[in-house]
């Protein structure tokens, strides 16, 4: 990859407490500093620090201290991977393998597995990576509880564990790094309420079952639509992450209530062409479709566009995952770490649709991008000539 963009994840996507963790880490002094002089937000939008940690109702924002993980480099790092099964993660792991490479100076090799999106794999490599005597352990769990008995393994024998994008039902870790999936939830649901008047059917559009960022997303949206007694959940159905699954399940709510269906409630933007694809073949015409909410891909944003699609888009970055190896090396540093490591969102609304609580950060139409795949993801910041299918960016491994 040539002319690579520095990414911007350092002073933008970093919760504060992380950033003040950050730079008070000797260790990183030099590698990070050297990396946030040269970088600057090349992305529109909110540039400020990540609001759900502003807007945190708590006195107190936990924060984790870590001397007893602090060890001198170099350090080989271990990465228990849920799956591949999504351009999303893809692209994440790409994210990770550069965080990596940014810092080759302290990390002398990255191990990585894949689970394959299979819970007793997963189970399997976590302790072989543990065996393998690796300094810290980065873990991203195909579902919540059938993972937390091996991290919580892991941690007791004196291992860090930093959860990634997925987290465990317990809090058996060190950080959880992620962009709010209870704030994505509350607020889709929300601009949906708005949008309706508080009057209206939903369909609730999940992910993977059992997986957080979809159960902790849905559960707040539901919380949300239970405060409107008008609201009511027509339907919760799941879509693995797939727009293929995507159409086939909508295809079947759609058989079943027709034009009662006024919104769908999606946990990410994976799975919404394939939603549209159902309502489109079904007879709806521009204009008629129901309003969506969606996250970071490319296809819903120009679909929504050529419809008239209300939509709804709120970013979970894949740069989390550059994030975390920044965050695992303060860790390592025995620098003090937020337990939640929240990344900045960005926030975008089809034009004449935001609300009262609901406000783009960016226009919606800027984001789109015609001439790219249906699965690109526009919230990666790999560099404006980065494609997922034909990188193969080095990492020490």
């Amino acid at each position: 990859m040539k002319n690579r963009i520095q990414s911007p994840a350092l002073g933008r996507r970093m919760t504060m407490a992380g950033a003040v963790a950050l730079g008070g880490a000797a260790l990183l002094d030099a590698g990070v500093s050297k990396a946030r002089a040269a970088t600057t937000p090349t992305l529109p939008g909110y540039q400020g620090a990540p609001r759900t940690e502003l807007f945190n109702p708590a006195l107190t924002t936990r924060i984790v201290t870590t001397t007893q993980y602090k060890k001198a480099p170099p350090y080989i790092i271990g990465f228990s991977n849920a799956g591949l099964g999504d351009s999303w993660r893809v692209v994440a792991l790409d994210e990770l393998k550069q965080g990596a490479q940014d810092h080759k100076d302290v990390i002398k090799r990255l191990i990585i597995t894949d689970a394959q999106h299979d819970d007793a794999k997963q189970v399997a490599d976590v302790q072989d990576l543990a065996s393998q005597g690796v300094d810290l352990l980065i873990v991203s769990a195909n579902t919540e509880k059938a993972l937390d008995p091996v991290v919580s393994r892991v941690m007791r024998q004196g291992t860090p564990v930093l959860m990634l994008d997925r987290r465990i039902t317990s809090d058996h870790f060190v950080t959880f790094v992620n962009a709010s999936d209870p704030m994505m939830g509350r607020l889709w649901a929300q601009w949906i309420v708005e949008k309706l008047n508080g009057k209206g059917n939903i369909v609730l559009l999940g992910g993977q079952a059992g997986s957080s960022p979809s159960e902790n997303r849905m559960g707040p949206a539901k919380e949300i639509f239970a405060q409107y007694p008008n609201i009511n959940i027509l339907d919760t159905v799941y879509s693995d992450w797939s727009p293929v699954k995507g159409k086939q399940v909508m295809q079947a709510v759609i058989a079943k209530y027709g034009r009662k269906i006024d919104a769908v409630w999606s946990a990410h933007g994976l799975q919404v062409p394939g939603s549209i694809e159902a309502f489109v073949e079904a007879g709806f015409k521009t204009g008629e479709i129901p309003m969506h909410t969606t996250a970071d891909v490319n296809g819903p944003l120009v679909l929504a566009l050529k419809y008239k699609i209300p939509m709804l888009e709120i970013s979970d970055p894949p740069a989390q995952y550059r994030t975390a190896i920044q965050i695992a090396l303060n860790i390592l540093n025995g620098a003090a770490v937020p337990f939640n490591s929240t990344v900045n969102s960005q926030i975008a609304v089809t034009e004449g649709d935001e609300t009262a609580s609901i406000k783009g950060d960016v226009p919606f139409a800027s984001l789109a991008l015609p001439n790219k795949p249906s699965n690109y993801l526009i919230s990666n910041d790999l560099g404006p000539d980065y494609d997922p299918t034909t990188a193969h960016i080095q990492y020490p491994s």
